[in-house]
Order: C-alpha cells, then structure tokens, then sequence
C-alpha cells in the first residue's frame, strides 16, 4: 500500500514492498501521477473544508484552500491565499478554543477543537478545527493541514439542550442547578475578594388563589411577567432564579454593606405593586421576601437559602407583602417547630389528642344550643398546647387532613354518645381546613364518620370560611350541596372578613353566619364594628339564615346582639371550651345566659296560641317551652281577641277549624286592628276558599299543616318573630312608612 503525503512543496511516498527508508520521486512513475491525481480529487471533493498552511513562515500563510472551505467561510481561495487564518476568528480571538490550537502549532502537534468563526457576511459558525502538522522528507515540520466541519447546528442543539438543563422552561430564568453553581460561585468570589454576598428569596403572596381561580394560562402569564420586573431590579451582574411555583431568588455578589439588599427587597416590593394586566384581569400581587448574608447567616449555598426561607415565612406568618432579614432566633424557632412537627406526629399515634367544647347559647332563651369542637394538645411535657401553636404546623405539613378527620370523628362519636345519654337537641360544630375542604373524597369521609358513630346527620354541623369557599366558586359550590344532601347544617365562619358579597353568599346553601370576634370586640365601642354587625345580621336573615357571633365576652356586647335579633352567641360570656365530661355538666345544670334584665318589658317575644283543642294548646307549650317565649293560649277568636286587647303580642298561631269564628275570620280581623304582628294557621283541615281570600287581604302570612315537624314549627315561629322585629325596626327608623302586609321570610 503506498501513502502520499505533502512535505514542504513535494510529495513523498513508501510503500510496504519497497525498502525500508527508500526514497523515490513519485512523479516519474505513472502509478504517482496517477495517485497524485487520485489525492488531489479527493481534497477537491471532500465535504470538509480543508486549509494548507506554511509552517516555515513565522506568519503562516495559507497556501491552499479546497472548494469546501470556500463554502462553508464564503471566502474565494483568491481572497485568503497568503493570509494568516486569524481573520476567520474576526474579533473573538481571546477563545479559550484558539489558545488550544496556538499551543499545538507552537508544539508542532496536532489539536482539535470547536472555534467560533465568522464568514465573510460576518455572520458566525462553529468550526469543528482539526489541525495536524505534516514533516517533510528531513522530518522537519513544513506545513499545517486544518480540517474544517461546520458543526453549527449540532452546538446550537447542544446549547439549547444545555440552557434548558441549567434554565426555567416558562421565565427564561435560572434553575435550581444554575442557581446553586451561581450562589458557589459568588460564595468562592466573597472569600477570595472580600465583599457580601445576600440571598434574597420571593414567594408571591396568594398566587395560589389566582392560579386555581383564573386557570393555569392566566397563572404562568403572571409569573413571566413578575420574572421580567425582578430582571428589570437588578444590577447585570446579579442572578435571577426560579425555584418553583411561585418561588424566585436573586443572588447580589460583591455588596459593599446589607443595607444594599435591603434597598433592592423595597424596590422590589415597589415594582410587584403595580397591578399587572392579563387577558382583561387586572391583577395585583405581592411578594413575602426573606434575606440571607455571606458569611454571617451561612458558610454555603444550601444554607443560605435555608436561612432566607425562614426569613421569608415569618414575612408570611407577620401579614405577607414585606421583607425580613434573617436572625438566629429565626433558627431557633425553626428548630423548635421541626421538633413540634415530630411530636404532633407522635401525638396522633399515642392519644395525646382531645376536643374541648365551647357551648353556643340561644340569644333570646339563654338555653345551650350547640357547641363549637375545638382541638386541644395535651402535650406530656408542655401541658395542654393551643391550636394557635400547632394548627397553622399542620397545615404546613400536611398533617391538617389526618388531623382534621381525627376531629371530625371524634366530635361525631361524642355528639353521638351525648344523645344516647339524653342530651338532645344539641348540634356540635366542627372547623373544615382548606386542605380538608379540597379533598376528593370529602363527601364520603363526612358520611362515613357519621355511620360509623351513629349520629343523625343534622346534629352536625360543618364550618367554612370566606376564603377557602372563594377559591373556586363552582367546585365550591358543587360540594357543598352535595355536603348539604347529607343532612348536615353549614355555617360560614370569620363572616366579614373575607368577600362578604350578597351575591356569592346566596348561590351557596348555608344554615347560618358566624360574626367574626373582630368585630363583636368592639361592637359597643366602635361605629364602623356595630354596622357591620348589623349589616351581616339583616343579610342573613334576608336569605333566611341565622347568626351567630364569636367572642362575646361582656353583658354589653351580649344585650346589644340580642337588640340587634342576632340568633346565638358563643364565648366566654357564656362559657369557655369545656372538656366533654365538663361540657356533659354544663348541660344538665341547665345553664343559661343571665337574659332577665335583657328579656323584659317591651323587648319580650309574646307567642299567641289559638285552638280549640286544649291538648293541642299543650302539645305547642311544651315544644316550644325551652325557646324563651311569653306564651298566651286561647281556645277561640273571641277568647283571642280579647287576649289581644290585654296584651302587646308579636306572633299569632292559630288553628283554621274552630266553632263561631274560623280562624281565617279570626286573622282577618287581627290583620285590621294590630297589623304588625305576623300571623300564621296550623291546621289539618282548610276550607280554600276562606285562606284563599285571607291570604290575598294579607290576613295571614303562612299556613301551617297539622301534624307538625317539631323542629320546622320551631324554625317557623322563630323566623316570624325576627321578621316582626325587622319590620318594627324599620317602623321606628322611618315613622312615614306604612305597613306593607307583605308575608313574612320563607
């Protein structure tokens, strides 16, 4: 086999049958012109550039380029011969890839490597360089043979595949794995040169809501946008990442002082504050940052940012929309919730777990209605721990969901046990988190616990609040009325501080509206405190619900409520949470409200009751004994009618079937002699032509049927008196307005 190599101007050849070291000139043979030709075609037809420089020459011209090269640089052959190839490099000739090329043409070696060269439009290529020297016949080194591959389209894929590794798909921003080489980089950088270096890292408050409300589309919209304003924030130098979510950090190498993150955490807050417009929605974020220091919060990376997350949540934990720097005590805390985090678990496994129960007392009779469960920790060394300390950690960790069907049960098999030993009547609320709300199965967890303790579903009671009803109004919606179908009651709770719109509170079925504390504190105090509480009391009667409100703890904020027709109370005034032993004694020493200075006189809800039958008469007292009402009984209109004369009544039930006056006849006339009173008939028997023509005058406001549902005629007579002392109100505010005769709320 015979080689042919170019040394120095002139060809040399050796061929495995000649001896070893022969010379020859092989252009005196045919078969070396014909191998000559052979060599020359294959450089002229190679797909590869290929670029001949002399090696002698100190500036190493080009002497030959082949027809690839003038393609793939766009440069003819007359325009390089006898030029240095640097120009191929236009300005970047500082590449760390050319210094491996100059070292091996110094070192007379061959080197590969990819270079950035420009054609001559200017526009750049990656050049996969091959260069290999080549010895003349005296081994001295005369030339430089270079092999050019235009490798563009495989380093843009290489690029693109490398920046999608190091890179966020959605921002463009940093990722965690470019992030944590950055924030090494800038630690290394500190140590050597001096300097701060500060971690800063954002959540958006909220996001969450926005996401699940708006869709995912709107989501990531919003989180390119705030991306851009953090980029638009910094110095060049500085690195904006994504950690996840709605998570960023920002790494400032080289401060001169901490005060400068500070600076940068307020311009930030004020760059996050403008609403930002998506798809019409004019949206408005705010971000909790927290803020970590090299070398005095942290030696590394991981620590740093373990340092600015706890800054950062107890932004959250103070009210969001802030920053804070971090500080030891931080740590510590952190620590201490990490070994609260474990004991909860334990607390779970080893009963250490109990509910106490805050009676509820009906504002009018004073009688115990119900109870709120609450969840307390009976922690073997800390004692009796407040949810206060361990609610908001179980959310964190996901724990609420265990815990939260921990206490559904419980209070279920409780509520359950208090009925079996006579305690009736009593409806027991349970708290709902929003991690428990959303979960899939909520329905079935709900039916399961009250099958398995056995209790009818309407002694329980299942409270929500605002916000996590808000989130997502159709599934809200949805699941709600299928939690309704069950039989349970539902109480929207905190009411006030939220969204409190009419028009969302009526697409939803709730039973009743819990006064957030807030504003019971200061409700005899504070103007603004008192109307709202009145506003939220008319509302829920309005949509026929009934109220309760939290925290009252003084006789003043108790006598204004009841003045105000709120339904039910719950706090201290009454009682505090009470173990269930002591809850159990609560109850039979029939506690009540000390209501006697507040229920006299002309505030006194007077019941008229009107049958003929005496039994019947009785059977209505003795339901309705335990409900706080004065209560009158006539056997017939007449008999009524002067009872009515001696005696300032609210409501009137009256049976329709009696001898000498039916009691069509009988409201007819009340409806003329005391229109504000709210009249009903209870009856088995009606003659529909008499209610017709007496419900058309407005004589009577509801008819009733015989034989009655204990709890609906109780519900009844309880929402005529509450219309009867709206409608007055409204008399005493304007004296002009007339009475409407319009029936009572359904």
């Amino acid at each position: 086999m015979a080689v042919i190599v170019l040394a120095h101007g002139a060809l040399k050849s050796s061929s495995d049958n000649s001896e070893a070291g022969a010379d020859f000139n092989p252009l005196s043979s045919k078969a070396g012109q014909r191998a000559l030709q052979l060599f020359v075609r294959a450089v002229e037809s190679s797909a590869n550039g290929i670029m001949i420089t002399d090696a002698i020459d100190p500036k190493h011209p080009i002497i030959y380029v082949n027809p690839a090269f003038e393609r793939i640089t766009g440069y003819p052959a007359s325009a390089v011969i006898g030029r240095n190839a640097r120009f191929l490099a236009g300005s970047a000739l500082e590449q760390p890839a050319l210094e491996v090329i100059r070292n091996a043409l110094r070192q007379h070696r061959a080197a590969q490597a990819v270079v950035q060269c420009f054609r001559q439009d200017e526009t750049l290529f990656w050049n996969q360089l091959s260069v290999t020297p080549v010895p003349d016949e005296h081994g001295e080194i005369g030339h430089f043979v270079s092999i050019f591959e235009d490798v563009s389209e495989r380093v843009l894929r290489e690029n693109r595949l490398l920046h999608l590794s190091t890179h966020d798909a959605l921002t463009g921003l940093a990722n965690r794995t470019l992030l944590a080489d950055r924030l090494d980089q800038a630690v290394t950088h500190s140590v050597r040169d001096g300097g701060v270096v500060a971690v800063l890292l954002i959540d958006l408050d909220r996001f969450k809501q926005i996401n699940d409300s708006l869709g995912h589309a709107v989501g990531d919209l919003l989180l390119k946008t705030v991306a851009e304003r953090l980029g638009h924030c910094v110095r060049e130098g500085d690195t904006v990442a994504r950690l996840g979510g709605d998570e960023f950090v920002l790494v400032l190498a080289d401060l001169s002082r901490n005060e400068d993150a500070s600076m940068l955490a307020r311009k930030i807050l004020a760059a996050l504050s403008r609403p930002i417009d998506i798809d019409g929605h004019e949206l408005f974020v705010t971000p909790s940052i927290g803020i970590s220091f090299y070398p005095q919060d942290g030696a590394d990376a991981s620590s740093l940012l373990r340092h600015a997350d706890l800054a950062m949540y107890q932004v959250k934990s103070s009210g969001r929309n802030g920053f804070s720097c971090f500080s030891q005590d931080m740590n510590e805390r952190a620590q201490e919730m990490a070994e609260l985090e474990s004991s909860l678990r334990q607390a779970l496994e080893h009963d250490e777990l109990t509910l106490y129960y805050q009676p509820k007392a009906d504002l009018y009779s004073g009688e115990i209605c119900g109870a709120e469960a609450l969840i307390r920790w009976q922690h073997p060394v800390k004692g009796l721990v407040p949810p206060s300390q361990f609610i908001k950690l179980a959310e964190e960790s996901g724990m609420i969901q265990q815990l939260g069907e921990w206490v559904l049960r419980e209070a279920c098999r409780q509520a359950a046990r208090w009925q079996r030993e006579g305690m009736h009547g009593l409806t027991i609320a349970v708290n709902f988190s929003a991690r428990q709300f959303r979960q899939k199965n909520i329905v079935e967890i709900v039916a399961q616990a009250l099958n398995d303790a056995g209790l009818d579903a309407k002694w329980l009671q299942l409270e929500l609040t605002e916000t996590m009803i808000m989130q997502n109004l159709e599934t809200s919606e949805s699941l709600l009325r299928r939690l309704k179908a069950l039989g349970v009651s539902l109480a929207m709770d905190d009411f006030g501080t939220g969204y409190s719109s009419l028009g969302y509170l009526k697409r939803f079925p709730f039973d009743c509206l819990k006064i957030d504390q807030s504003f019971v504190r200061n409700i005899t105090t504070e103007p603004d405190d008192a109307l709202i509480a009145i506003a939220v009391i008319a509302m829920a009667h309005s949509l026929h619900l009934y109220v309760v409100a939290e925290g009252v703890e003084t006789e003043s904020q108790m006598r204004y409520l009841r003045n105000q027709n709120c339904d039910q109370l719950q706090g201290y005034y009454f009682s505090p949470p009470l173990a269930a032993g002591d809850f159990s004694d609560f109850v039979r020493r029939a506690e009540r409200l000390p209501m006697r200075s507040a229920v006299t006189g002309r505030d006194l809800r007077t019941l008229l009751l009107v049958d003929d039958e005496p039994e019947i008469l009785n059977a209505l007292k003795r339901l309705l004994h335990r409900s706080g009402y004065r209560m009158l009984t006539a056997t017939s209109g007449a008999a009524a009618l002067e009872v009515l004369a001696l005696n300032d009544v609210q409501v009137i039930v009256s049976d329709q079937r009696m001898p000498e006056m039916s009691g069509s006849e009988f409201l007819s006339r009340v409806k003329d002699l005391y229109p504000d009173t709210v009249r009903m008939i209870l009856s088995g028997y009606s003659d529909l032509a008499d209610l017709t023509n007496a419900i058309n005058r407005g004589a009577i406001s509801r008819f009733l049927i015989k034989p009655w549902v204990d709890d609906e005629l109780r519900e009844q007579i309880h929402t005529a008196f509450i219309h009867q002392a709206h409608e007055q109100a409204a008399r005493v505010d304007h004296p002009s307005r007339l009475y409407s005769g319009r029936p009572g709320p359904n």
